[in-house]
């Protein structure tokens, strides 16, 4: 799988973006759990060293977006792993994990927020 520019990701329109990360999340899927998170944690990494805070908001409120168009047990399955990921993270790039990533979940669309934290 080839490794995506995520903070060339982050500088497309809404619509370009939701597109290629739709693409990325059909390809990461079918691999087997222990490569999902290692891509994941690659991903979520280069993000918090690299992105501004707008780019990373922008990222999360996409990815939030997809996750909630999944069924419930493909999306529970997406959480594990991304928290999965998170907690392998340095404690200070998984603190602005963190902290961007509820901020997006807090200016979600209120059915986005009751989907995701259902099944969290």
């Amino acid at each position: 799988m080839e490794f995506p520019d995520m903070i060339g990701l982050a500088q497309l329109s809404d619509e370009q973006r939701q597109q290629q990360l739709s693409t990325l999340f059909q390809q990461l899927m079918p691999l087997p759990a222990s490569e999902q998170v290692s891509l994941m944690k690659a991903l979520i990494q280069q993000m918090a060293e690299k992105a501004t805070d707008v780019q990373y908001l922008n990222v999360c409120k996409t990815n939030l977006q997809i996750a909630a168009q999944l069924p419930d047990s493909d999306l529970k399955g997406f959480l594990a792993i991304r928290a999965q990921a998170a907690s392998q993270l340095t404690p200070n790039l998984a603190d602005r994990d963190k902290k961007l990533l509820q901020e997006a979940l807090g200016k979600a669309d209120p059915t986005i927020q009751e989907k995701i934290m259902k099944n969290f």
